[in-house]
């Protein structure tokens, strides 16, 4: 009787053990890595067909941005300056970046596609097919764009030559119409405001406060048609809400103290600001999120995870979802489209690459998190 019974928990013990490896097998890994620019390239943003834009360094030392569309990889030039870069494509394939002229000045270009990955081109942007479009700059200031909707709106950073002068954020129309975006209210005349990313909505998301040395209190905010939200905090500043979704749900980073190190990532949904990065608030915490879809997951950096993803629960490692055998340390994610699919840097023997993990088995996206959050 008693034989029988260690025979009995041993079976049982094997099937457990079996089921867990079937179960782990079937879970892991999760991603595939391919790699989408050269060597010494990182990732900046994916739209929704999966095409990948980001930056590479020439062999001439200059930086370079790209676009890859799966099948074809388009390496864009600086329209006769020193440099460029991408920051961001939409999803009929134009793609937003920066370039620097010869005399040093930075400006903004628009490459649209020889054929568009989705939804076609206006018929004034046909000429420019295969082209990058110079956007120029904001009168006296120093741009950076940051951003590009599917109806071609653009986001743009202004700054003068003096620091002390802040900096000012605008929403540039296709016709060239710009917005500015203001600010949110402080004491002090002078002011920062960074626009850092745009939704199809036209809502805004970044950084505002004052100019303040040597660190500035910078307060994440949602801009939406005129109005400016404070998303509040998780204690002190700085904060910075770094992507948005269309349903107007931020994510990006807030601080816990006085101290630029401790702080996390967070989901702004529905008025409110809520810390995803699961930690004890006694261990010191290091994370941000960098990139949000319309299903509210969430991709970003953490100091005890590297790249992770958010999709609900937890933050999960990237690097514990794909094959380890491979070598990668997927070490800043940046962008996630619905699919699932995201543009990401990583590194293997020490050289970074610009990739984009796909799923293997493609599912059915998880419960949406939370509702609008624009409210």
């Amino acid at each position: 009787m008693q034989a029988r019974q260690c025979t009995s928990r041993l079976s049982l013990l094997l099937l457990s053990l079996t089921m867990a490896a079937a179960n782990a097998a079937w879970a892991y890994p999760e991603y595939r890595v391919t790699v989408v620019g050269p060597a010494n390239s990182r990732a900046t943003d994916i739209n929704s067909d999966g095409a990948v834009v980001g930056t590479y360094r020439a062999r001439s030392g200059a930086t370079r941005g790209f676009l890859n569309l799966g099948d074809k990889f388009i390496a864009l030039g600086t329209l006769g300056g020193r440099s460029s870069n991408a920051v961001a494509i939409n999803d009929k394939g134009q793609v937003l970046g920066n370039w620097t002229a010869r005399n040093g000045e930075q400006r903004g270009f628009i490459y649209y596609a020889a054929k568009p990955v989705r939804g076609g081109m206006r018929h004034a942007d046909i000429q420019y097919a295969g082209k990058q479009r110079n956007v120029g700059a904001l009168p006296g200031r120093v741009t950076t764009f940051t951003d590009i909707n599917n109806a071609g709106y653009v986001t743009a950073i202004g700054a003068t030559a003096n620091v002390e002068d802040g900096t000012r954020s605008y929403l540039g129309a296709p016709d060239g119409g710009l917005t500015d975006v203001g600010n949110l209210r402080f004491e002090e005349p002078q002011t920062i405001n960074n626009a850092l990313a745009l939704n199809n909505r036209n809502q805004v998301a970044g950084e505002s406060g004052p100019v303040r040395f040597p660190d500035q209190p910078l307060r994440a905010f949602l801009w939406n048609q005129g109005a400016m939200r404070d998303l509040g905090d998780l204690g002190h500043a700085p904060n910075r809400g770094a992507a948005i979704n269309d349903r107007g749900q931020v994510t990006g980073h807030a601080s816990l103290d006085a101290g630029v190190r401790d702080r996390v990532a967070f989901l702004y949904s529905n008025g409110r600001l809520t810390d995803i990065d699961g930690r004890p608030a006694t261990t010191l915490r290091s994370s941000a999120g960098t990139g949000i879809n319309n299903h509210g997951h969430i991709v970003g950096v953490s100091d005890h995870l590297s790249g992770f993803i958010y999709r609900g629960r937890r933050m999960q490692s990237l690097n514990a979802l794909v094959d380890p055998g491979l070598g990668w340390d997927i070490q800043s994610p940046q962008a996630i489209n619905d699919a699932g699919q995201i543009a990401a840097t990583a590194v293997r023997r020490g050289v970074s690459y610009a990739v984009r993990l796909d799923l293997i088995r493609p599912q059915v996206p998880a419960q949406d998190l939370a509702n609008d959050g624009s409210d």
